[in-house]
């Protein structure tokens, strides 16, 4: 049986152009706990939508935070809801 290959690790500058996010960004990201410190295909996603987020919402880090844990809340209920089905 096969294995599911690993995400792929990027280097900070990678990441940093295949998002359009400064290092410093994804930095202060990683310091705030935003994202992953490992900088793989998960934390491309969640760049993108932070970024998504920040822009559309016009939102500061604290706010950034707080939705991020609401969603992350919200899909946990989800999978939750799921297994009880």
């Amino acid at each position: 049986m096969n294995e599911p290959m690993p995400d792929a690790s990027y280097s900070l500058e990678i990441v940093s152009e295949l998002t359009g996010v400064s290092t410093q960004t994804i930095v202060q990201y990683q310091e705030h706990g935003l994202i992953q410190p490992s900088l793989d295909d998960e934390t491309i996603r969640a760049l993108r939508r932070l970024e998504h987020l920040r822009e559309t919402c016009e939102m500061n880090l604290a706010g950034l935070k707080l939705l991020t844990q609401l969603l992350e809340e919200v899909e946990r209920l989800r999978a939750e809801l799921r297994g009880l089905r």
